[in-house]
């Protein structure tokens, strides 16, 4: 039962790394690098939320607590990380299109370990049954919370790659750290709040979108003024 549960958790990681070698041409030693560093990033993100306790020592609003909470753990800790570790990521001659695809991949290979994680968390205290309902969970994070990490990583490849191309747009950055924040702020809820995490996972589609367009056309007026 547990091997199916791993195989579930890959399966989004499998898939774009064979759609970005097959489709986009993209090398495929380039990818397993920037796989490395979205594995890597797993390890340092674990431990901050493991050692910070869950204790409201200001004695805030739970609501506000738990929003600056998200916020400042889940959104702005994670995405610094993330920016950090994209840094190395081979860039050199790649367009804004392939560079974003590979920060999409780091992205998404810290999703997936990271519902690793989860899965065997959880799968000690899961009867039979128990384990059934948690498969039905980790679809559910591949649907939410891996597209989080993918595009929220990908806005911090923007970042990174408009300060390259300098238009710098910190903007998107801080983008990321908002979105982040959000999405695990509404996903904490136990209610019909949670719902709201499904409408921050496509308005971060819709963002990465928007971002890439923006600093594209930047990036195109800046050469047309230097030419």
């Amino acid at each position: 039962m547990g091997y199916i549960g791993i195989i579930l958790c890959f399966i989004p990681l499998i898939v774009c790394f064979l759609i970005l070698t097959l489709a986009f041409k993209l090398k495929v030693t380039h990818q397993l690098l920037a796989m490395l560093f979205g594995l890597i990033a797993v390890l340092p993100i674990s431990v901050i939320q493991y050692l910070i306790p869950n204790i409201n020592f200001l004695n805030l609003n739970l609501v506000f607590y738990s929003f600056l909470k998200s916020l400042l753990i889940y959104g702005m800790i994670e995405e610094i990380f993330k920016t950090i570790l994209l840094l190395p990521v081979p860039h050199k001659d790649y367009s804004q299109r392939d560079y974003l695809l590979l920060s999409f991949l780091m992205g998404l290979t810290l999703g997936c370990f990271e519902s690793v994680v989860y899965y065997f968390d959880h799968l000690q205290i899961a009867s039979y049954k128990g384990a059934d309902l948690l498969y039905a969970q980790i679809f559910l994070r591949i649907f939410t919370s891996d597209i989080i990490h993918m595009t929220c990583t990908g806005l911090c490849g923007l970042f990174i790659y408009s300060c390259r191309a300098k238009p710098r747009k910190i903007s998107v950055f801080i983008v990321a750290i908002l979105i982040h924040g959000i999405y695990d702020f509404f996903a904490g809820f136990h209610n019909n709040l949670k719902y709201f995490s499904i409408a921050v996972v496509l308005l971060a589609i819709i963002e990465c979108r928007v971002k890439y367009k923006n600093i594209e056309n930047l990036c195109e007026n800046r050469l047309t003024i230097f030419y």
